[in-house]
C-alpha cells in the first residue's frame, strides 16, 4: 500500500478531577490543569473554594490553582535539570487567611462544587479549558515545548517546559506543598518543600539541621494552624535517614521529629484533628503502618494487620480517623483502629466529611460511600469510569474532591508510543 503511513492513537496519561456536591453527586471538573501527560497526587479546597491540584509533568514538580473557571499555574521556581522523576505528592492550606471572595460580577465566580463553572449546570467537558482568569496571561501550551513522549515513565526525549508569566492577581491563602526527587547529580534522593505566600511559590532550602537536605522524600503534608503543619515521609535502606520521616514546621522553619525506629518503615499520609492529635499511615515493609503524634510525641498505634501499605488517612470534625490501603478500609472509634469491611479492592484515598458521610476512592475508577451504617458504590462520572485512578481526596464544608489520572487516547500518535504505568499511591 503506497502512501504515508496511516496515523494511530496514542495512550497518555493525564490529570483527573472532579467534585462532590452537597446532593452526593460527582461532576468532572472542566478543562486540562495542562496539555501535556501529567499526574495529580495532592489536592486542597479552601474555603472560599479555591482548589490547588499538585503532581508532576515532564519529570518535574506541577502545582495548579483552580478558580472556579480555569487552572492557572502561578509563579514558581525554576526547573531544576539535575531533579529526577520530581513531582509534588500533598499540598496545604493554612487557615486563617483566606483569600477575598470573588468578584460576583465575574463569569464564573459563583462556582461551588456541585457547579464548578459557576454557569449554573456541570460540565463534564475535560478538553477544552477555558481562559485564565483576570491577573494572570495565557500561558503557552505545553504541547508547544518539544516531543513529550514517555517510556515507561522516564521520558525519552526532551521533557516539556513549564514557562508561567507572572500576573497581579491578588493575594491567595498561604499554602505548602512536599514531594522528592532524585538528584542525578548529588547521587541522591532530596526533599522537595515549597511555600505559597499568596503570590508566588517559593523553595525552601534554608534547611537548619545537617542531613535535612537529601536521602529522603516528602510524601504528604497537613496544616494544623495557621502557622504549624506537618509534613511526612520516609528515607531508604540504603541511605540515611533509613525509615518513616516527620518535619514540623514551627516558628518559621522545618524541624525533624523523633520517630520509633522502624528501618523499613515509610510514611505516605498524615492528617491531623488538631495540633495535639496528628496521625500518619505508611507502611513496615509490606505491611500497614498507624502513627499518632499527642503533641508531645510520636508513637505506633495498634491496628489491624494489612497485607499492604496504608496509603491514605483523614480526620473528620468529631475526631473519627480512616485508614485505607488496598483491600482494607480502617476505622478509629476514638479508642482503637478497627476493620471495616467496605466494597472496594484497590482503595488509594479516603475523605471524611462527618462520621456519616465517608468515601473511599481507588483504582479502577473505584468509589464507595458509607452513610453511617452501610456502603453503597458509585460509578464516576463520564469522561472518567473505570479509566480513572484516584488517589487523593480533600473536604471543604458540605463537598469534596478527587485528583489522579485517567488514560486517555490522542490521534497521530508514533506506532511505539507507550503509556505511563500507574499504580496506586506508594512511592
Amino acid at each position: 500500500m503506497n502512501g504515508a503511513p496511516r496515523s494511530q492513537g496514542r495512550t497518555a496519561v493525564t490529570g483527573a478531577v472532579m467534585s462532590l456536591s452537597p446532593d452526593t453527586a460527582w461532576h468532572a471538573v472542566p478543562a486540562a490543569v495542562v496539555a501535556s501527560p501529567h499526574l495529580l497526587t495532592g489536592v486542597a479546597v479552601a474555603a472560599s473554594g479555591e482548589i490547588w491540584v499538585v503532581g508532576n509533568v515532564g519529570q518535574q514538580p506541577l502545582a495548579a490553582r483552580w478558580d472556579g473557571t480555569a487552572w492557572t499555574l502561578p509563579p514558581g521556581p525554576p526547573e531544576d535539570p539535575a531533579l529526577v522523576g520530581a513531582g509534588l505528592q500533598g499540598v496545604a492550606l493554612f487557615p486563617g487567611d483566606a483569600r477575598p471572595a470573588p468578584d460576583a460580577s465575574r463569569p464564573g465566580a459563583g462556582a461551588t462544587p456541585s457547579d464548578p463553572t459557576g454557569a449554573g449546570t456541570p460540565s463534564a467537558d475535560t478538553t477544552s479549558p477555558a481562559g485564565p482568569p483576570p491577573g494572570l496571561r495565557a500561558l503557552p501550551s505545553l504541547t508547544d515545548a518539544g516531543d513529550d513522549r514517555f517510556d515507561g515513565g522516564t521520558e525519552r526525549t526532551r521533557r516539556p517546559a513549564l514557562r508561567v508569566v507572572p500576573g497581579t492577581a491578588p493575594a491567595g491563602q498561604r499554602a505548602v506543598a512536599v514531594g522528592g526527587g532524585y538528584d542525578r547529580l548529588a547521587g541522591t534522593e532530596v526533599p522537595i518543600v515549597r511555600h505559597w505566600d499568596g503570590r508566588a511559590w517559593t523553595a525552601w532550602d534554608s534547611w537548619s539541621g545537617p542531613g535535612l537536605d537529601s536521602g529522603y522524600v516528602l510524601t504528604d503534608v497537613a496544616a494544623v494552624g495557621a502557622d504549624e503543619a506537618w509534613a511526612v515521609g520516609h528515607g531508604f535502606p540504603w541511605g540515611t535517614p533509613a525509615g518513616p520521616v516527620a518535619l514540623r514546621w514551627a516558628d518559621g522553619d522545618w524541624r525533624p521529629a523523633s520517630l520509633p525506629k522502624i528501618p523499613k518503615g515509610k510514611l505516605l499520609a498524615v492528617a491531623a484533628h488538631g495540633p495535639d492529635e496528628v496521625w500518619a499511615v505508611g507502611a513496615d515493609d509490606r505491611s500497614g503502618l498507624i502513627l499518632r503524634y499527642d503533641g508531645a510525641e510520636w508513637r505506633r498505634a495498634a491496628s489491624p494487620a494489612t497485607r499492604f501499605p496504608l496509603t491514605d488517612v483523614a480526620v473528620c470534625g468529631s475526631g473519627e480517623a480512616w485508614a485505607v490501603g488496598r483491600d482494607h478500609v480502617l476505622r478509629w472509634d476514638g479508642r482503637r483502629w478497627r476493620r471495616v469491611r467496605a466494597p472496594v479492592t484497590a482503595a488509594n484515598t479516603v475523605t471524611a466529611l462527618s462520621p456519616e458521610e465517608v468515601w473511599v476512592a481507588g483504582g479502577r475508577g473505584e468509589l464507595a460511600r458509607f452513610d453511617g451504617r452501610r456502603w453503597e458504590t458509585v460509578s464516576a462520572p463520564q469522561p472518567f469510569g473505570t479509566a480513572a485512578v484516584w488517589l487523593a481526596s480533600a473536604a471543604s464544608g458540605p463537598g469534596a474532591w478527587l485528583v489522579g489520572t485517567r488514560q486517555v487516547t490522542r490521534a497521530g500518535a508514533p506506532d511505539d508510543a507507550r503509556t505511563i504505568p500507574v499504580q496506586t499511591r506508594e512511592r
